[in-house]
């Protein structure tokens, strides 16, 4: 069987705070993690509603900093229901709340954007507060981590061992630009241990200039639906996607894109009748060193690239820039 890891990268917007005020708790609740719109929810409850309506899994990656400016009930608000319904909670963490947070900020005022912005020491720190926010909001002890923006470095990796979590999921072969420091290569599309840690690349496929990644908003559903054919038919252990609480709305956050949620709950509808394949989490089925994460030997087919590219075109038109 093919395991098709759906992650959600869930987060309350640091930039929408920053913008918004500290006192803006619910509208940045409501534009990022519910993703309210006068035709009706988008972010986690409705992507719950419809993993749940085809029986499948979603691992979420839930960003507690938060907690350093608006309690830890913030983040229990996200983290309680994802649970209720069944899902995998793990964590994720953006250290740009560490400058919103000021005078609350634990690390004596140091600021950063991404992990590798801080040394392996202050790494250790971020990821115990990250942890404890995550736990004392109901959250099992995490297994799984992914850093936001994947701007994780080799020395987030030791950090990870050193406070016993086992998985990383920041590397991504199919994003050139990457915000990532991981010493690992576009080629390592393989689960592999590193630097102490177990790192689960994000999946890909080939496209019209090398490696594209497994990003809801990223690929169409054509793309994805043949991926997770390839990967089926051809033995691959694993699919390893991302998406994240906001992404089927637009890039103001104001409307729902029609076309990414359409693709969204396609996908979704995809994973439950395709033979050989099902949803997995990290708490259920913990990937396993040499599992390939993705169709990334699957041979390009320009016509599926290229009505991808149309849609994306469209969905930019329509909904903003993703």
């Amino acid at each position: 069987m093919t395991a098709v890891y759906l992650t959600i990268d869930t987060e309350y917007s640091a930039g929408l705070a920053a913008r918004l005020g500290v006192h803006a708790r619910q509208e940045v609740f409501d534009r990022s993690i519910a993703c309210r719109t006068r035709h009706g929810e988008v972010g986690i409850f409705h992507q719950m509603d419809v993993m749940d309506a085809h029986g499948i899994k979603g691992v979420f990656f839930v960003d507690p900093m938060p907690a350093m400016v608006w309690g830890i009930e913030a983040i229990a608000a996200v983290v309680e229901p994802v649970l209720e319904r069944g899902h995998d909670v793990q964590l994720h963490l953006h250290p740009e709340w560490l400058e919103i947070a000021d005078e609350a900020n634990p690390l004596r005022g140091l600021t950063g954007r991404n992990m590798h912005d801080f040394t392996e020491a202050e790494q250790v720190e971020l990821l115990e507060i990250a942890r404890e926010y995550l736990m004392l909001a109901g959250a099992p002890a995490p297994t799984a981590f992914r850093a936001g923006n994947y701007g994780a470095d080799d020395a987030t990796l030791r950090a990870l061992a050193q406070v016993g979590i086992r998985y990383d999921s920041s590397h991504a072969p199919g994003i050139t630009r990457s915000d990532c420091r991981i010493s690992l290569e576009p080629d390592d599309q393989q689960v592999v241990r590193h630097e102490g840690a177990t790192e689960v690349p994000i999946g890909s496929l080939r496209s019209f200039r090398g490696q594209r990644h497994a990003q809801i908003t990223a690929l169409s559903h054509w793309e994805m639906a043949a991926a997770l054919r390839y990967c089926v038919d051809n033995g691959v252990a694993m699919l390893n996607i991302v998406s994240h609480s906001f992404e089927l709305m637009s890039r103001d956050r104001k409307r729902a894109n029609s076309i990414v949620r359409g693709r969204f709950a396609r996908f979704c509808e995809t994973v439950a009748r395709t033979a050989g394949a099902r949803s997995a989490t990290f708490a259920e089925r913990p990937p396993r060193i040499g599992d390939e994460t993705g169709a990334s030997t699957m041979p390009h087919s320009e016509l599926r690239s290229a009505a991808r590219v149309a849609e994306q075109v469209l969905s930019n038109t329509l909904y903003g820039a993703s």
